[in-house]
């Protein structure tokens, strides 16, 4: 007989008594859950209807029985529930109306005489049911011991009882219902057998298969391939040849150098790789490291790896390491890495080494480089062009001023109305572009000014430049709210110049109205702090949201309100040198809101 079907024969007999054993527990394990929850919840409910009928059984009156019988009948879905004596005699039935008749079933007038309820399966009305005698305990008096002597009793809990209640519960549901999840479980139990036989039959099967296995292996062992091993199956002749093969081909596996499986991982290497001995003598390279190279893999075995580089990354583990090769079309920038080789004992067998060719990244990074000096001279120009600009005006211009207010006070009687409005606007043109001139001196001062960093007291800034307002019109009614203990790290005096910008604007849009709010405060957005500066005055138009940092972009005309539109261009400055953002919500005649953060980036 073969080793298979020796094995099936065995087995199969075991199969079919676990199997069948595993059914027999599931079997008893169903009728307890299904019966034994019947029978649980039966003695339960009628329990708590002997309690009930405790007060009304020593009356023996049928009509106050026979409520809590019907109770009883429905809760436990009983055919018929009755109430006897301590003999006995029914005195309430759900179904029989003769009173006074003593049940005659042996079971019951046995169950009489116990402590306990009592439970057993019979018929009524041709039906199966459960049947269940409960007893009815007097309701106990506190007594004393004495009491309890001279009483009589002979229960040792000092108990007395005066009757029994009994239910009769159909289990035809409950014996269908077993009967059914045992036939389903029964049919998974058969299935699942089946599967596992046949998975059994499957893996039997594969176990011959080492045997073919070795017959190939010896076939490959004559090829000169010595990567094979079978599996050993048993002790007898066949195991020890089996040993026997595996002994013989790992003594050779060890001894010899697949060649084939080396030479396919070096050549399928888009990195140049290299292996090199404990003295640092190239022994392999790929083909990607000899085209890099322009040199033969041939002319490169034997020599010194350290001649590759225009300065030696050094030995053993080396990570990523910036270094210069040295090919036949120049230098060749990349990144080196590489790690010792280590035989069974943990001796150093040699080095192996990678190296990734990047100089395309580092023509990205020069080219990047150049744009970004390229970008910050521009911007360094444009600076000081304005601010030479800006500089040069104020002479002509204060010589505009002086002049003009010359002619109005020396000439004012040869002037008429005409002319002195005219040179009072000539003057009070020449003012607003001083201030033109002097805003964009502090926007540009303020992105050249080198940062001096240190802790900055928010709230104090705010309520100090409240108090300079508040004297500049001391008339105006301003509610100024400020946070406490606003502390951030930044430029203080560039922090300051922010606070005054969004302070004044506020103070400046509520000039219109007979009182106004301004509140500095900070919210939490993610877990990030969110400073603000808000008033109830003009507001604006959310839809020209976008002009507002905008230089010269003001969203007011100049004749409802003084400004030269550089304040919010200056504050966007000052945050964004601070690595923060700005913006602002608001609507007409509702008043506005700036939001900023600092230093989002944690710069």
């Amino acid at each position: 007989m073969k080793l298979q079907n020796k094995f099936l024969a065995l087995l199969l007999p075991a199969g079919l008594f676990a199997g069948a054993l595993i059914l027999f527990l599931i079997q008893r394990s169903v009728h307890a859950v299904i019966i034994g929850g019947l029978e649980r919840s039966a003695v339960v409910l009628a329990r708590a209807a002997a309690q009930e009928a405790a007060v009304l059984l020593p009356k023996g009156r049928e009509q106050d029985l026979l409520p809590i019988l019907q109770s009883l009948q429905r809760r436990v879905g009983a055919l018929s529930a009755a109430a006897l004596d301590p003999a006995g005699r029914i005195l309430a039935h759900t179904t029989v109306t003769e009173k006074g008749k003593t049940d005659s079933d042996p079971r019951v007038l046995y169950a009489l005489k116990e402590d306990e309820p009592a439970l057993w399966q019979g018929e009524e009305r041709s039906e199966p049911v459960l049947v269940v005698v409960v007893p009815v305990w007097a309701p106990q008096a506190p007594t004393s011991v004495e009491a309890f002597m001279l009483s009589g009793e002979t229960s040792v809990e000092g108990r007395k009882r005066i009757g029994s209640l009994t239910a009769s519960v159909p289990l035809a549901s409950a014996r269908e219902t077993e009967g059914r999840i045992i036939r389903e479980i029964s049919m998974i139990v058969l299935a699942i057998g089946a599967i596992v036989f046949g998975l059994v039959v499957i893996l039997v099967r594969g176990m011959l298969a080492p045997i073919r296995s070795l017959m190939s292996g010896i076939a490959r062992i004559g090829e000169g391939r010595y990567d094979v091993e079978v599996p050993v199956l048993s002790r007898d002749e066949l195991g020890d040849l089996a040993e026997s093969f595996n002994s013989m081909s790992g003594a050779l596996a060890r001894t010899t150098v697949s060649k084939e499986y080396v030479e396919g991982i070096l050549e399928n290497m888009n990195d140049l790789l290299v292996v090199i001995d404990p003295a640092g003598r190239i022994q392999t390279v790929n083909h990607a490291a000899a085209e890099a190279l322009g040199v033969p893999a041939e002319d490169l075995v034997g020599r010194p790896l350290s001649e590759l580089f225009s300065t030696p990354p050094g030995d053993g583990d080396v990570r990523d390491a910036e270094v210069v090769l040295n090919t036949r079309n120049g230098p060749m920038p990349a990144l080196y890495s590489s790690s010792p080789l280590r035989a069974r004992d943990g001796s150093v067998r040699g080095y192996i080494g990678v190296a990734k060719d990047i100089t395309e990244r580092k023509r990205t990074e020069e080219a990047l480089l150049a744009a970004k000096l390229a970008a910050e001279a521009s911007s360094r120009e444009l600076e000081a062009f304005s601010y030479s600009v800006a500089h040069d005006l104020r002479a002509p211009l204060r010589s505009v001023d002086g002049f003009s207010k010359i002619l109005l006070d020396a000439y004012a009687d040869k002037l008429d109305d005409t002319a002195k409005d005219y040179l009072r606007r000539v003057r009070g043109g020449s003012k607003k572009m001083s201030e033109l001139i002097d805003d964009l001196l502090n926007l540009s001062r303020i992105t050249r000014s080198a940062l001096t960093l240190a802790s900055v007291d928010l709230s104090a800034l705010a309520r100090e430049i409240g108090a300079e307002l508040l004297k500049a019109e001391p008339v105006r009614r301003v509610e100024l709210v400020v946070a406490p203990d606003l502390q951030t790290r930044g430029d203080a005096s560039l922090l300051r110049v922010a606070l005054v910008n969004l302070l004044g604007n506020s103070w400046k849009y509520t000039s219109k109205h007979a009182s106004a709010r301004v509140e500095f405060g900070v919210e939490r957005r993610d877990g990030r702090s969110v400073y603000f500066v808000r008033d109830d005055g003009a507001g604006f138009d959310m839809a020209f949201s976008k002009r507002l940092f905008q230089p010269f972009s003001r969203l007011h005309g100049g004749g409802e309100f003084e400004g030269t539109g550089i304040g919010l261009a200056t504050v966007q400055r000052v945050v964004s040198r601070h690595d923060g953002r700005v913006w602002g919500e608001g609507a007409v005649e509702r008043g506005a809101t700036f939001y900023f953060t600092l230093w989002e980036g944690k710069s």
